[in-house]
């Protein structure tokens, strides 16, 4: 059995590298890897291409342009023909052992989705276990894990995968890794959860994935209405409420300020509104009276006074508490 690694790149020259040969020093070979160029302006595919050498383990398929990441991940889906695969980016690292660990738990376990715990490692090299004691499906989506929602420290059977409408995927560079680990949970036959990392994501602060914008709001409340449309939602419980909640914040980049981007500075009461006609916007138990409020004044059009408490909540963005709710996902108003 060979398992594929997909790996997406875009101006990573200085990593190609060093990943390139953390896969060649495997302590199993029994891997190929398909590599994307997503439209590099940099080094990037030179270098790797330097790297790779005659290793015919590797092949490299290149965009003339930038597509999004989403699309470059498509691209090498269409090439697999392994019946297991796993994505991986060239910026973060991986144990020696990796390879013979995955093709080992494939074994073992005859899953067709698998997610592992994985380490975080920051600018400053502190490396940090994320790992929770969650053993199903169920409980990873009511604890809110951090283990849902990144697609690199997974295993796909490519079956699995084949039952996905990836026309939408092939859209979106934000949040695009939340819609693919939900839709393979809603069609795993068989998930299973490892509590043993491998992957080790380099958290980098600059990267434009860390950074709100206009473009990762609104591809990211796309990312959220396409979920919610899903049917198979409503088959699991414990993902469907998630799902309600985690749209009910990314909605909420339309109605909350932020002083972190330009686009949270003024209220969009009107796109909100019709967000909410179209999907019904849930609201979370928790939430408080006064945001309760807010919410429908919104709602009924009331827009001289939804904005007098538009203008309260910007002077809270200033407190901790309120920065502290936008990166807990909590409202605490």
């Amino acid at each position: 059995m060979k398992l594929t690694i997909c790996t997406s790149f875009y101006n990573v020259e200085k990593y190609m590298e060093s990943f390139i040969s953390q896969l060649k020093n495997q302590t199993c070979s029994d891997f190929v890897c398909i590599l994307v160029d997503d439209g590099s302006t940099d080094k990037s595919y030179e270098n790797c291409v330097r790297a790779i050498g005659r290793d015919e383990r590797f092949s490299v398929i290149r965009h003339e342009k930038n597509k999004g990441l989403g699309a470059g991940r498509i691209t090498g889906l269409e090439q697999v023909q392994t019946e297991y695969l796993t994505f991986m980016d060239p910026d973060d690292e991986i144990e020696k052992t990796t390879v013979e660990t995955l093709l080992n738990d494939i074994h073992n376990t005859n899953s067709d989705f698998i997610t592992y715990d994985y380490f975080t490692k920051n600018e400053k090299n502190k490396v940090e276990l994320i790992s929770d004691n969650t053993k199903t499906v169920k409980e990873l989506f009511e604890a809110k894990s951090k283990l849902i929602s990144h697609v690199w420290h997974k295993v796909y059977k490519k079956t699995l995968l084949e039952k996905i409408d990836f026309s939408f995927y092939k859209t979106v560079s934000f949040a695009e890794d939340l819609w693919l680990c939900t839709n393979c949970f809603l069609n795993a036959q068989n998930p299973v959860i490892i509590h043993n990392a491998y992957y080790y994501y380099k958290y980098n602060s600059t990267s434009l994935v860390h950074k709100r914008s206009e473009k990762s709001i609104r591809e990211n409340i796309e990312v959220l209405k396409n979920l919610l449309k899903n049917p198979k939602l409503k088959e699991i419980k414990e993902i469907d409420v998630y799902i309600k909640d985690d749209s009910f914040h990314a909605f909420g980049h339309l109605i909350f300020p932020s002083k972190t981007n330009d686009f949270q500075k003024k209220p969009h009461f009107e796109e909100w509104r019709k967000l909410d006609s179209e999907i019904g916007i849930f609201l979370p138990e928790y939430l408080s009276g006064f945001v309760r409020k807010y919410v429908s004044f919104i709602r009924s059009k009331k827009d001289f006074f939804a904005k007098l408490m538009w203008f309260v909540l910007e002077l809270k963005t200033r407190s901790r508490e309120y920065r502290r709710f936008w990166r807990r996902s909590k409202l605490t108003l």
